[in-house]
């Protein structure tokens, strides 16, 4: 099937589909925000105790995820292979999202406890409905600059939902405790609002998307017998897949580390009042927006992996030079939010575009199509890394001293959070980047590819040389 002839979505279709990015990004950035300071500052547990919360239940989520992709790729049900997760883990992703950032006066155990438990059903019950929504969209279209919109789509999706729960819960804070309410009231009904849009763009998405898969539902089953670890061990072989993963991981433990200590830098390091951190939040979703169709251009135009090559060394220059100047006020946390997230934004929004263009790769070298497996396996490591990196944010603030409960923090534990902010991510994405340089997908061979698929299904033979360096 050459390009020209693979099915894209249309505009209200796109836009469907970002709603239900929603339901992805408003829990997730929720969480990586705002966790570590909830329970550091609101709770009151010792940031080393928020850290092992979050490697915790991270993990449980990334072991998780592989199981919840393979399930959805043999799902035989007439609703399709994707829709009947993603039903069942809105609502209950809902209720957690509201009990995970409750405050309980119960002892230093008992809370750890709570949030651990709490946390475990609150990914459960995410990851049931994120792996296939993911996948759903590798069914949507077979495009490869398709895909890359369709992520772009997604991507203002992404943003939109960072700004509702950033900016929000400080709007939230400063009018709650202006009417004489409590910062743990402000949280349960910041939990409430933001969860509800959560829940609303996951059910638009659901509903938009009924029967919009290309692929034919008689080939959802992939194999009988086939064995889950067996499974994902063959697409490890795969070597663009491989390097996918890498790239990954060594990312999202770069994002995670980068989300968890950022509310630092504003409320310890420049004392920013919630409603000025809300005016922040607020430019950086204008910002991180406005950079989403620059980077879909720039892809389109150049291919993928270019694209997110040069916008990353854009990112890692910034983190080294605000590592060693500072940043000293508002204006510079600004210019530094620029340069960072213009590799942050090209990732999210084109990467998971290269996730899905290794699904073609292994229908042709496996005969089968396991989009919620590639998912599954490639959201296990988005997750490993995650929680690496929320626990190493953890472990780096108890290291450079700070104290959740303490007025005035030490010289050196503010230093230090520029320094987990700026530097640490920073050398994370270089290896990223490197991981990038090497996976060998580009438009001209996924063309060869979908070529090659058509050639094999109708038993002929397709030149060898053509596919070179792909597997």
């Amino acid at each position: 099937m050459a390009e020209d002839t693979a099915k894209k979505t249309s505009v209200l279709l796109k836009l469907a589909y970002a709603c239900g990015q929603l339901t992805d990004s408003v829990p997730f950035n929720l969480f990586y925000i705002y966790f570590l300071y909830f329970v550091t500052d609101v709770v009151g547990l010792p940031a080393m105790y928020g850290g092992v919360i979050a490697l915790v239940v991270v993990l449980w989520d990334a072991v998780t995820d592989p199981i919840i992709g393979y399930l959805s790729d043999n799902c035989k049900s007439k609703y399709g292979r994707r829709r009947p997760f993603m039903l069942s883990g809105i609502f209950p992703l809902f209720l957690c999202t509201v009990l995970l950032f409750s405050t309980v006066e119960f002892s230093r155990p008992l809370a750890f406890l709570y949030y651990v438990v709490i946390g475990i059903l609150y990914w459960t019950s995410y990851k049931t409905y994120v792996i296939p929504f993911f996948a759903l969209g590798a069914e949507l279209t077979q495009d490869f600059n398709d895909r890359t919109t369709l992520r772009g789509f997604a991507g203002v999706g992404i943003y939109v939902a960072v700004w509702l729960v950033s900016a929000g819960p400080m709007l939230v804070l400063d009018r709650v405790t202006a009417s004489g309410g409590t910062e743990s009231q402000s949280w349960f009904i910041s939990a409430i609002l933001f969860g509800l849009f959560g829940l609303a763009g996951g059910l638009i998405c659901w509903k938009a998307t009924k029967g919009k898969e290309f692929i034919d539902k008689t080939d959802y089953k992939v194999e009988g017998n086939a064995k889950l670890l067996a499974n994902y061990i063959e697409l490890f072989k795969l070597k663009a897949f491989k390097r996918f993963l890498m790239m990954t991981f060594v990312y999202n433990i770069a994002f995670a580390i980068a989300s968890a200590a950022f509310v630092y830098i504003m409320d310890t390091n420049l004392g920013l009042s919630p409603a000025k951190q809300a005016l922040y939040w607020t430019i950086y979703s204008v910002l991180t927006i406005s950079f989403v169709p620059v980077c879909n251009i720039i892809s389109n135009r150049f291919g993928k992996k270019q694209s997110m090559i040069s916008l990353n060394i854009i990112c890692i220059a910034g983190c080294l030079f605000y590592f060693l100047y500072g940043i000293p006020n508002f204006t510079h946390l600004l210019v530094f939010t620029a340069f960072y997230n213009i590799g942050n934004v090209c990732y999210w929004s084109v990467g998971y575009s290269m996730m899905y263009d290794c699904v073609e790769l292994d229908e042709y070298v496996n005969d089968k199509r396991r989009e919620g497996a590639i998912t599954g396996f490639s959201s296990f490591m988005q997750k490993f890394g995650s929680a690496i990196g929320m626990y190493v944010t953890g472990g780096l603030l108890t290291l450079v001293g700070y104290d959740g409960t303490a007025e005035i923090q030490t010289e050196h534990a503010m230093q230090g959070i520029v320094t987990v902010n700026t530097l640490v991510p920073g050398l994370l994405i270089i290896v990223g980047t490197i991981f990038i340089t090497i996976y060998p997908v580009t438009k001209e061979r996924f063309n060869h590819l979908l070529e090659a698929i058509a050639y094999k299904k109708e038993g002929k033979e397709y030149p060898k040389e053509m596919l070179d360096k792909l597997y």
